[in-house]
């Protein structure tokens, strides 16, 4: 397959090319780097650089640095602005405008995260946002056409080897969760890499 992965060089995004460049052609973007580079925020840029890239099989969005962690009360309008930019529209962008360059039957993968369920004191402007994204590729997923698919990977804490355990992972540990949207046949679903925690329901 020609995967296209956006947020290749990040800490994630490096070992999921690592796994799937193994069985795969890999297009690696990024804002200042890679084969393509990309503001993922400007949409003539993406368009751009579909463009460029031209017909694939999978994308794979695995931006960092894209929310905002502060306190509730010095939280502002624009750090809420910022993440809904950055984290969520930004991903749907990649969909809506990558769906007229993407294989029948390709998939598109997102990334939320696990501040959706297990919020923190800092993650105001950064826990609705991976709730949304969840919400999005459950109710979006069964409506795309061509046998298109769309997953979502939702990664705890990523942490250095040997230090993983409940609701921490290592960077090698989530690339699994992308690959296994990829390469399986789901479509719809929220894959929760988040170190042994369990689903909350709420």
């Amino acid at each position: 397959m020609k995967i296209i992965i956006v947020g290749a060089a990040g800490t994630i995004g490096k070992e999921v090319v690592s796994i799937l460049a193994r069985n795969h052609d890999i297009v690696r973007v990024g804002s200042r780097s890679g084969d393509v580079q990309c503001d993922y925020t400007d949409p003539a840029a993406v368009q751009a650089m579909f463009e460029q890239v031209g017909q694939f099989d999978a994308l794979i969005s695995v931006v960092g640095s894209d929310s905002v962690f502060k306190p509730l009360y010095e939280t502002e309008e624009q750090d809420y602005r910022y993440g809904f930019e950055r984290k969520f529209l930004s991903q749907i962008r990649l969909l809506r405008l990558g769906e007229q360059f993407v294989c029948d039957r390709g998939v598109f993968v997102f990334t939320s995260g696990f501040l959706s369920h297990y919020p923190h004191p800092m993650s105001s402007a950064t826990s609705p946002l991976n709730a949304a994204i969840d919400a999005f590729v459950r109710t979006a997923a069964p409506l795309l056409k061509r046998g298109i698919r769309l997953n979502v990977v939702s990664p705890a804490p990523v942490v250095e080897p040997g230090r993983q355990g409940r609701g921490l992972v290592t960077a090698e540990e989530a690339a699994q969760f992308y690959v296994e949207a990829v390469e399986g046949n789901a479509t719809g679903q929220v894959l929760r890499a988040w170190g042994g925690l369990p689903v909350v329901t709420w």
